[in-house]
């Protein structure tokens, strides 16, 4: 097999990689580089993607947020906030044999990790997507390995066969309280529910209203999700669900809620349509990225999910072990 060189992309070679994300199961909307370029402007990251080619063919490749950390650390991870997952991705093989897919697969990931063991990296973080399952050319090697949780809807299913006690009560008190759902590509509604959410718990939104404003701008751009509300009678907005298009599912990115709405099921409600209008439109699940927060997990169980593992990989120096350390160490201390 032909060797495997790995260097960074230049921003000319981003429509190629975008290539690779539109057609491999694992790539979603998280590893294109209309997304990560958002994160990098509007969050101030240094943005790298690297690429692995055989025989001047792309096949493979990570993109990574680099930082330094008071000029002593140098830290690459492949997320960032509200990012959950944008790690490796290759190029998927067309054998009918597992042992040859297999074999294919480490050829590529084997030498991106020893690619990136040679940047300088005092810690390398990456958060491999749903669905990519071989992540031992990492852990062979001295990676460490952590599991996540998402959770898949089938789509397939007859919704009200799966629904809690609980759930079928919310929604009847929705309906009596005339709650009503519909699509609503609105920013300003968004951000002014997810602003409720963290006011009541005296913190700021996680991002600027920036990064959402940008990101409505590519959902209406390049046709790639939709909001969804829940509203009153009189037509206030009290719940919101933004909503990413994946391959043949739909990825509940985030939701908002006005606090003092929260016992009239307006969440519950937007799910129970959300799911008949995807059946209708024969999408098969929603990934609920909510299975990694009790709160958020015990209320999704009330529609009876699959429960699905993700994977990332991580490798830190002794410098960074060191300083961790220490700085666990100080911050206990001072509390």
């Amino acid at each position: 097999m032909d060797e495997i060189e790995v260097r960074e992309l230049v921003p000319s070679e981003y429509k190629e990689w975008d290539l690779i994300v539109e057609k491999v199961q694992p790539g979603t909307l998280f590893h294109t580089s209309q997304w990560l370029e958002i994160c990098r402007d509007v969050l101030a990251k240094d943005l790298r993607i690297y690429g692995c080619f055989r025989n001047g063919e792309l096949v493979g490749g990570c993109p990574l947020f680099i930082k330094n950390i008071k000029g002593m650390l140098k830290v690459a991870t492949s997320t960032c906030d509200m990012t959950s997952y944008s790690g490796p991705l290759i190029k998927e093989s067309v054998s009918s044999k597992a042992s040859k897919r297999v074999q294919e697969t480490h050829e590529i990931l084997n030498p991106l990790r020893e690619f990136l063991c040679k940047q300088g990296f005092d810690s390398i973080h990456l958060t491999f997507s749903p669905g990519f399952e071989d992540i031992r050319p990492f852990t062979w090697n001295g990676w460490d390995s952590t599991v996540h949780y998402t959770h898949y809807l089938n789509l397939k299913d007859n919704v009200d066969n799966n629904t809690s006690r609980k759930i079928r009560r919310e929604l009847k008190t929705a309906t009596e309280a005339g709650l009503k759902t519909r699509a609503l590509n609105d920013p300003e509604t968004y951000y002014r529910l997810l602003s409720m959410v963290y006011e009541k718990q005296n913190l700021e939104p996680p991002l600027p209203r920036e990064f959402f404003e940008r990101v409505f701008k590519l959902i209406q751009e390049k046709d790639i999700g939709y909001m969804f509300v829940s509203e009153t009678p009189e037509g206030e907005a009290v719940a919101a669900h933004l909503n990413l298009y994946g391959k043949k599912c739909i990825v509940t990115w985030t939701s908002a809620l006005n606090p003092a709405f929260g016992r009239l099921g307006p969440n519950a409600l937007l799910y129970y349509h959300e799911f008949l209008d995807l059946q209708s439109r024969n999408f098969e699940y929603m990934n609920v990225m909510a299975a990694n927060i009790p709160k958020f997990a015990d209320f999704i169980m009330g529609f009876s999910p699959e429960l699905i593992p993700y994977y990332s990989v991580t490798m830190e120096s002794k410098k960074y072990s060191i300083a961790k350390t220490l700085y666990k160490t100080t911050h206990k201390e001072s509390y």
